[in-house]
């Protein structure tokens, strides 16, 4: 059985209205992201599979359309990446802020 820390009191700051809105927040940002990215990967397949002449085009000297496609996921994953540390750090202030409204700062109700 799982210990119930007395230093917060979870359950009521569980089902406050700013713990509600925090979850609705991080939830809009959390789910979207990862599907447009999936939607960004399978359009890649699809044009490289419908598109061959496109993405057999050179852009900068031998490289191609599709090439210059490839790597620019690196540079995406690495801006979500950026992103979601700069959501994070809002999200924890929020956390932050959310406990500090229902103790008293020190742990304590």
């Amino acid at each position: 059985m799982a210990e119930y820390n007395t230093k917060y009191e979870y359950i009521k700051i569980e089902q406050s209205e700013e713990f509600k809105e925090l979850k609705r927040r991080k939830y809009r940002f959390i789910f979207p992201v990862p599907l447009l990215f999936i939607a960004y990967y399978l359009f890649f397949i699809v044009m490289s599979a419908y598109a061959q002449d496109f993405m057999a085009q050179p852009l900068l000297g031998n490289l191609t359309t599709g090439y210059i496609f490839g790597i620019s996921y690196y540079l995406v994953i690495w801006a979500l990446a950026f992103v979601y540390v700069l959501k994070a750090r809002q999200y924890d202030k929020l956390v932050d802020e959310i406990v500090e409204k229902y103790t008293d700062g020190k742990g304590t109700i």
